[in-house]
């Protein structure tokens, strides 16, 4: 299910955001050159920014994680993972690290997402997007009761995300909480109005309900 474009967007953003902050080992010109690559998409200027970083400066997360990105943007997501895996084992809990590896095993369909997305959710409670991700992850193993929580933290960031409101809704029906799932059903009705399975879900829950 590809449910999650929009808020796997914001959480790349917000990875890129998180990484360009106060330098720690690394200079804060050496940051700001690595940084200002990745806003232009010049991401092989970036990767051989950081490695150069590096070289100087081998135990800063900040640096492992901006390569980490800079690679996930060429689309190396191996090597990229590794960054951002190299990043934690310096700084366990660095958020932006934390983003970009969970990014990338949600993206891959892992549930190895499932306990960094857990520890962002321990370090920024109410993250929308975390609980999106966990919400999908959760009701792709069958475990409705989890992903119906992380659907309502969710708030409103898959309101318009068609396969995401499916899946919540179906869960609601598997949970047995039919009056809920009227709600959302109507709403998959609503975001696209001639999808036949979103119709003939709506009509059997509401005759189900009856």
């Amino acid at each position: 299910m590809d449910a999650m474009s929009r808020a796997q967007g914001v959480c790349l953003a917000a990875v890129i955001a998180a990484s360009v902050g106060v330098a720690a080992a690394a200079t804060k010109e050496q940051v700001e050159a690595i940084s200002a690559a990745l806003r232009a998409r010049d991401f092989d200027s970036a990767v051989t920014l950081a490695r150069s970083a590096l070289k100087a400066s081998p135990d800063d997360a900040q640096l492992w994680t901006l390569e980490g990105i800079a690679l996930s943007r060429k689309g190396d997501s191996r090597n990229a993972l590794s960054s951002f895996e190299h990043a934690l084992k310096l700084a366990p809990d660095y958020i932006a690290a934390l983003e970009g590896a969970a990014q990338l095993h949600y993206q891959a369909g892992r549930r190895d997402a499932v306990p960094l997305l857990t520890r962002l959710i321990r370090l920024r409670p109410g993250d929308p997007t975390s609980h999106a991700m966990l919400a999908v992850l959760e009701y792709r193993d069958g475990n409705c009761q989890a992903a119906v929580a992380h659907f309502e933290d969710a708030g409103d960031l898959l309101n318009g995300e068609l396969d995401a409101q499916h899946a919540y809704g179906t869960c609601l029906v598997r949970l047995r909480q039919l009056d809920r799932a009227i709600v959302v059903f109507q709403r998959t009705v609503s975001l696209h109005p001639d999808d036949a399975r979103e119709l003939r879900m709506a009509a059997a829950i509401q005759i189900m309900a009856a």
